[in-house]
């Protein structure tokens, strides 16, 4: 069994033992300090290795080299295993290396929580041993050696490359024995390399949408409803007109299996090509605004300067043009870019914008990928067949040892915050990796983040502006629709006077219209209008959702449910009936108000069934639909070109949350919804209905008015000292057993209180949601001064919770719930 170093011995050194400490990932085993095995000649820091633990061989990390006594080293000499041997090709890159560390510091995590954020996915399988003979066997005496020995000998000089073992391919016991007795000889070495994969049949090589627009639209206006995966795939790459992908990109972008993309090759919508490259467009001429953004950025590429910028520009502004030319001048020098997008946005248009400019040279990350996919992918980078990589936030761990540049688009995205651990802020860790890797770093948004914006104010980002919307971009026009005057005069209605004039406009014109609504179910809880009792749920303290349609009552956190009842359980009465609105409702409310209308909802409720989302989704593009109700599903992802009418039925829902940002994602979510209208030649319209008309979310919204809100938000955020005028850690407790987990949050509290007089320490106190699934939960949130270090948290956190007690630990949180 492997012991673990003991670092904490302060033994005068003793030269003489040469050791490598092993970091494994914390599922394999657990939150445990590196163990420490004995060096095998060329295994370095950052070297992916095999070594034995307990009874099974594992893959881990080399993160340290060093000399040790055998009394530093803790157990005798004996007792050291050496490593079985690294994997070759896969290394970490020292960039990424120091990265990983400031990963674990900044989370407050060990390394082993974070070691697979690094880790090449799928490894594991695809591991394959070559047993080849060394020089040494060259010189080697026939007679010193067994029989067996000898036999293996001339079995392994026959074969030029060696005798490949693999999981799937592998080799006898007693070979085995024979093979690693000639490695204890010097005759025989053991060389681990990951097995390439490759794809066969039809769907091997690279695939392109057929060119021909006419045939791919009268697919999907003939076919869609029955063949609704094949038509998701098509609607998925058009806008990509001419770029090939992959057949595992495709599956992975339209969530689709090989049988749909091989239909699609068969019905001629797809085509096969020979390689990933793109039908090369030409770059259009940037206007005055992106020419000074290009030059700066260009500049700071070539000089390898640490330049943070903040690209900030409109709507239709043109901010992927600047990109692709500051990649190119990156690409030029012989440097690496990173490009990272929320994975929402990671569709096939942007794949296409970049390999039209940079062609097999992309690789994509993407969540979709299967493990053997992103290995695949994983290699190409790391060999360097691969300078550009694009994905979502863990791509920013990817193998790139030289990079030039590094491009965080929407940068304001809460996707790019990881809510299980390691909970890493990908924005923030993307800032450092630019300074490890001494190159430039552009953040881009329409809609910054709040901090984001302060620090280009502040001059730590360097502020690029484009003012200006490409030629053929307009934005919608935007009305707010005050609800409370309507409720004053007595003329309550989910849709207003505006709005209904508005979907009737649509309808007349054979246009479609999206209706939002971020609430599920038919109404937010059941009420008994004789006592005013409300049916909770009793594993949450939240109450039970209304689903007409299935006639259930349901927790959205546990999923607990029950049938609705008639009567009311506190008092016997007969008046039970729904309060509020969800997305049921609406969708119910339409087709009353506008019965010639054709509608369709979009929720998590309707998804669970199979197909559904395929089939609502291709029967819009389709125009089989006119009206779409959703929730926060509708606000991201594909085009529809007749969209002219996009409704807000209750602004006020994500805006009243207990949450410092409530305001910020309101804003931006408001602004998402509005671009959902007037996406063609079609001009858009939105109407936002709210009770709080003047609240400047809303406002600077209708406006597109994005720094009035700023300036309004920042002064908030500096009168209550919250970022960027501090540092969060959020400490979150639960438990079934309240009085013990109280105990235990408030003793985590004193001990943070006593680190600093200059930390602002608040609670334990119940969380917004005091209980989610049984479990009680509290809260401590530390607010930090800006310049001073959150890692001496840790020193607080040396308890272990007591049994039944869970503790979570969020630095930079981006949701106070």
């Amino acid at each position: 069994m492997e012991t673990r170093a003991t670092a904490s011995m302060a033994v005068v050194s003793q030269p003489g033992l040469q050791v490598l400490d092993v970091v494994f990932d914390v599922r394999v085993a657990g939150k445990q300090d590196p163990y420490t095995y004995g060096a095998v000649e060329g295994v370095s820091i950052g070297d992916l290795v095999v070594a034995p633990l307990g009874p099974r061989t594992v893959v881990g990390l080399v993160i340290g080299q060093r000399e040790v006594s055998e009394v530093e080293l803790g157990f005798p000499a004996s007792s050291l295993k050496p490593v079985v041997g690294k994997i070759e090709g896969a290394a970490i890159p020292a960039p990424v290396m120091e990265l990983l560390h400031l990963t674990a510091e900044s989370t407050l995590c060990s390394l082993a929580e974070c070691v697979g954020l690094v880790m090449p996915p799928g490894l594991r399988d695809r591991l394959v041993t070559r047993w080849k003979l060394t020089g040494a066997a060259d010189c080697v005496e026939a007679a010193t050696l067994p029989p067996a020995q000898l036999e293996t000998l001339r079995t392994l000089r026959d074969l030029e490359n060696g005798l490949t073992e693999s999981k799937q391919k592998p080799i006898t016991a007693g070979a085995k024995r024979q093979l690693r007795a000639l490695k204890r000889l010097g005759l025989v070495e053991e060389v681990l390399s990951v097995l390439p994969s490759s794809a066969r049949g039809k769907l091997a090589g690279a695939l392109r949408l057929n060119p021909d627009s006419e045939l791919i639209e009268r697919f999907l206006k003939e076919k869609a409803r029955k063949r609704p995966a094949m038509a998701m795939t098509l609607m998925e790459l058009q806008g990509a007109e001419g770029t090939s992908f992959s057949a595992h990109e495709i599956k992975a972008m339209a969530g689709v299996s090989d049988a749909t993309v091989g239909a699609l090759v068969t019905a001629g919508l797809l085509q096969q090509v020979d390689e990933l490259v793109s039908r090369r467009v030409q770059a259009p001429d940037p206007n005055q605004d992106q020419a000074a953004a290009i030059t700066s950025i260009v500049h700071a590429v070539q000089a390898h300067q640490t330049t943070k910028f903040l690209l900030y520009g409109v709507t239709g502004s043109g901010k992927t043009e600047v990109f692709l030319r500051s990649a190119e001048a990156a690409l030029k020098s012989g440097r690496q870019i990173l490009f990272l997008v929320p994975e929402i946005a990671l569709t096939a248009q942007v794949i296409g914008q970049l390999r039209s400019r940079f062609g097999s040279q992309v690789a994509v990350l993407h969540s979709n990928l299967s493990p053997q996919d992103r290995l695949s992918n994983w290699m190409r980078i790391a060999s360097g067949e691969a300078p550009i990589v694009l994905g979502a936030r863990s791509a920013l761990f990817s193998p790139l040892a030289n990079l030039g540049l590094i491009v965080l688009d929407e940068e304001h995205e809460a996707s790019y915050k990881q809510e299980n651990s390691p909970r890493y802020q990908a924005r923030e860790l993307a800032l450092k990796l630019a300074e490890i890797s001494t190159c430039p770093i552009v953040l881009g948004s329409a809609t910054p983040s709040i901090e984001s914006f302060f620090r280009a104010q502040q001059g730590e980002f360097e502020l690029l502006r484009l003012p200006k919307r490409a030629a053929s971009a307009q934005l919608p026009t935007v009305h707010v629709q005050d609800l409370a005057e309507l409720y004053r005069e007595g003329r309550p209605s989910l849709f207003s006077p505006l709005l209904r004039e508005k979907i009737e406009t649509a309808l007349e014109r054979s246009e479609q219209t999206i209706l939002f609504l971020n609430r599920r179910a038919f109404a937010p809880f059941l009420v008994c209008r004789d006592c005013g009792h409300q049916f909770v749920c009793p594993n949450c303290a939240v109450t039970l959702s209304y689903h007409k349609r299935v006639g259930k009552l349901r927790c959205h956190h546990c999923g607990y449910e029950q049938a609705a009842p008639e009567t009311c359980a506190s008092c016997g009465g007969e008046k039970v009936a729904p309060f509020g609105a969800g997305a049921e409702k609406v969708e119910e409310a339409v087709s009353i108000e506008f019965p010639q209308a054709r509608v369709a909802r979009l929720d998590r409720d309707v998804v669970a069934r199979k197909g559904a989302l395929e089939e609502i989704l291709t029967g819009f593009r389709g125009e089989e639909l006119d009206i779409l109700v959703g929730t926060q599903m509708v606000a991201k992802g594909l085009d529809f070109p007749k969209v002219t009418v996009v409704g807000v039925i209750a602004a006020d829902i994500s805006l009243n949350l207990p949450d410092f940002r409530a305001s910020e994602r309101t804003f931006q979510l408001l602004s998402q919804v509005a671009g959902r209208a007037g996406r063609s030649e079609h001009a858009g319209e939105v109407v936002i209905q709210t009770m709080n008309p003047h609240h400047v979310a809303v406002e600077c919204a209708a406006e597109h008015d994005y720094e009035r809100f700023y300036q309004s938000m920042i002064e908030e955020r500096r009168w209550a000292h919250y970022p960027p005028f501090s540092q969060l850690v959020n400490l979150v407790f639960s438990g079934e057993n309240r009085p013990v987990m109280r105990r235990f949050a408030e003793a985590t509290a004193m001990k943070i209180r006593a680190l600093s007089d200059e930390w602002l320490v608040l609670g334990p106190v119940d969380c917004a949601l005091e209980r989610l699934n049984s479990q009680w939960r509290d809260h401590v949130l530390v607010k930090i001064p800006v310049g001073q270090s959150a890692a001496k948290v840790r020193e607080a956190l040396g308890v272990e919770p007591p049994p039944g007690v869970q503790m979570i630990v969020d630095v930079d949180p981006y949701s106070m719930l």
